[in-house]
């Protein structure tokens, strides 16, 4: 298992990729660029989380860091939290959607976003020079356990929203927050917005009960019995609530690439003509969406801050990504499921429309998502081959280079491009026709086994 190293971040898999060693020259090297200031610290439940908590916090107060500790706690709640509590940056320790093995060490910069790609690539160059601060005794950081974080949270959610109109809604509300960093806080996000809370994998766990990654197979335990229980909305999560699918009252789990659609629909209703963030490989009904509210689209490569640096210099309202991921920066500068699961909410209350309503209210397209195994240097050779023989998919519309490559048609697309985050290259497509993306997804499987 290969060890990722990205401007954002380090992850790999425990033990071999990502050991003590390498977290804790991390570590030291983010606090190095931050020069010994504050550090907000945070880890989800997995059986290795305490492990690398421990590395990254010896590691921040050697370099002179004060790190206030969250304990288990959502990456958008620390994200929050850092404006708040004062801090030059912070560090989440989570696997978020990976399967179990994997770990993940996440910088936050002192806006709460993930640090920008120029921080993030200082940070790397001083992890690789080995050139780190290093306190005698007199001058090393402290650590603090920072609890009641949450409320100042939740209060801000409930002010951003219309907490009223959902709970006069009286719904019955399904969670899986996959026994991630979510659980403890599901009771008060209940409360704090009126609704019946019916939890499923919600007790803290080192390991993963279902597959990590929202999406509708991981959503099959809840879509079984969510009507037995009259329930009117069901939200899966991935174990740092970041990434969110969904699942209807009539039992359908929803494709993850319709939480975002949905929630930018509601969005652009209250602020039309606002400018929408995504990337090069979400459902073509953002664009739909957007051109429906007079509003602009504007596409980044694949990545929390790259739609995050967008926003900012695009002045955009609302961001997010085909992965079941949205943001609204005037909330948090992080995807956040907690805000997502209360917009979904907010537009079945105030539009008084089931999730099913307001899924079928949505331009619909079928969309295919494939992988196949493959490591970074012959992925990224793969893709730069196939670049030179794109005649074979007939006559194309265009061509977008923005991450990996996207050939674009009238009646779809079709997009591959090297994982940042796994030994794979991912292949999506989508069409009008199911069989049309499915052919067009298999055709370039196909072609890119050939090249590697």
């Amino acid at each position: 298992m290969t060890l990722r190293l990205a401007s954002f971040g380090m992850r790999g898999y425990v033990g071999q990729s990502l050991t003590i060693r390498t977290v804790m020259d991390f570590a030291s090297a983010f606090g190095t660029f931050i020069d010994g200031g504050r550090v907000l610290l945070a880890r989800d439940s997995r059986s290795s989380s305490p492990m690398l908590h421990a590395a990254v916090t010896a590691s921040l107060i050697g370099c002179g860091c004060d790190v206030l500790d969250l304990g288990i706690c959502p990456t958008p709640m620390l994200q929050f939290s850092i404006k708040p509590l004062k801090a030059a940056g912070g560090v989440s320790i989570t696997g978020g959607h990976h399967a179990m093995g994997w770990n993940s060490i996440s910088l936050i910069g002192s806006d709460g976003a993930f640090i920008e790609p120029v921080g993030g690539e200082t940070v790397l160059d001083i992890y690789h020079a080995g050139d780190f601060l290093r306190q005698r005794a007199s001058g090393v950081g402290s650590v603090t356990e920072i609890n009641g974080f949450e409320q100042e949270y939740f209060a801000a959610l409930s002010r951003h929203i219309d907490a009223d109109a959902i709970r006069r809604a009286g719904l019955t509300v399904l969670i899986d927050p996959l026994g991630g960093a979510g659980c403890p806080y599901l009771p008060t996000f209940a409360r704090e917005l009126g609704f019946n809370l019916i939890g499923i994998n919600d007790q803290l766990s080192g390991y993963l009960p279902r597959e990590a990654e929202p999406r509708p197979r991981s959503a099959l335990q809840m879509a079984s019995f969510i009507r037995h229980v009259h329930g009117h909305a069901g939200f899966v999560l991935s174990s740092e609530m970041g990434r969110m699918s969904m699942v209807t009252e009539a039992g359908e789990p929803a494709s993850e690439e319709y939480t975002f659609a949905v929630i930018a629909d509601h969005v652009l209703r209250r602020q039309p003509g606002g400018v929408v963030v995504t990337n090069c490989c979400t459902t073509r009904t953002i664009d739909d969406i957007a051109a429906r509210h007079g509003s602009h689209v504007v596409k980044t490569p694949v990545g929390q801050a790259y739609i995050i640096s967008a926003l900012e210099d695009e002045s955009g309202i609302i961001g997010g990504e085909g992965s079941g991921s949205a943001i609204l920066p005037a909330f948090n500068r992080g995807f956040d499921g907690f805000l997502m699961m209360a917009l979904v909410l907010e537009a079945m209350a105030v539009r008084g429309q089931s999730l099913s309503g307001l899924i079928k209210a949505l331009p619909r397209y079928h969309i295919v998502k494939k992988s196949i195994a493959c490591g970074s240097r012959k992925g990224y050779g793969a893709i730069e081959a196939i670049k030179s023989r794109l005649d074979a998919f007939g006559r194309i519309e265009g061509t977008d280079l923005t991450d990996g490559f996207r050939i674009n048609w009238t009646d779809g697309w079709l997009h591959a491009r090297a994982s940042h985050t796994e030994q794979i290259v991912r292949v999506i497509s989508e069409a009008a026709e199911r069989e049309v993306a499915e052919h067009r997804a298999d055709m370039m499987l196909r072609m890119i086994g050939a090249s590697i």
